[in-house]
């Protein structure tokens, strides 16, 4: 795939609900395809811990609904596939791409490399040896740092990657349905053996970590820095209490 001339809009709002952030990806998407809103990348940044789940999932299998109400975990059925995960604020780095489908490699194996290849370049660029480990992942050789999902919608198509900066393991193991041992020592070292965070192989901020990946993006797209609109955030706004915060859309399997 060449890089033709081409641009983002890079936007990276204020701390968002995650029900807004998931109505955001459905509406720049959505616009995107219509030709309403240009080629985006736009940083998450969330107001309270959260599990994104994958749209195909169970909500009883894969999330512990009542410790998540008492703690303020907030579960969101994703608008794309694969599994669930344990997201705080702070401690993640989630990002989308919303792009012609022309941009993108038409397979789909193949898609999911070239687009986290910007991200690899960017860790690697900080001294963070990682590598992508098909279908969708980021690895290290201490375990998975990172993962994307996509969702294709006629010539748009959404990629999204969330990769650990940091992880309360402990409280991960409370709030995902993924094991009878639960919060016991050996689970939780077993979780850490699957799962590599950057604070133990990096001494550079979060915010570093931001920075450098969408400075790959731009060097490889184009583009620049750049806002919301309005009426996208009110569109976002209202599909997240319409659809992304409800149990009909959260809780349908």
């Amino acid at each position: 795939m060449t890089d033709d001339h081409r641009g983002l809009r890079v936007v990276d709002p204020e701390a968002l609900s995650e029900p807004v952030h998931h109505a955001l990806d459905e509406v720049l998407t959505n616009r995107l395809q219509a030709g309403e809103t240009p080629p985006t990348l736009r940083v998450w940044r969330r107001d309270t811990p959260a599990v994104p789940f994958g749209r195909f999932q169970s909500f009883d299998d894969e999330v512990e609904a009542e410790y998540a109400r008492e703690h303020g975990i907030v579960p969101v059925r994703r608008v794309t596939g694969g599994g669930s995960m344990y997201v705080a604020p702070g401690d993640v780095v989630t990002y989308s791409l919303y792009l012609p489908a022309s941009w993108v490699p038409a397979d789909v194996e193949a898609s999911y490399a070239d687009l986290d290849r910007s991200a690899i370049e960017a860790l690697r660029g900080l001294g963070l040896d990682v590598s992508h480990e098909p279908l969708n992942d980021i690895e290290h050789a201490d375990g998975k740092i990172g993962g994307s999902a996509q969702l294709r919608s006629g010539d748009a198509v959404l990629h999204h990657a969330t990769m650990s900066y940091d992880l309360d393991t402990r409280e991960m193991l409370r709030v995902l349905r993924i094991g009878a041992e639960k919060v016991s020592d050996k689970a939780v070292r077993s979780a850490e053996k699957r799962v590599a965070v950057m604070t133990d192989h990096l001494d550079v901020s979060r915010e570093a970590v931001i920075d450098a990946v969408v400075d790959a993006y731009v060097a490889r797209f184009g583009g620049g820095r750049g806002e919301l609109s309005e009426d996208e955030r009110e569109a976002a706004l209202e599909l997240a209490d319409a659809k992304f915060s409800t149990a009909e859309w959260n809780e349908r399997l």
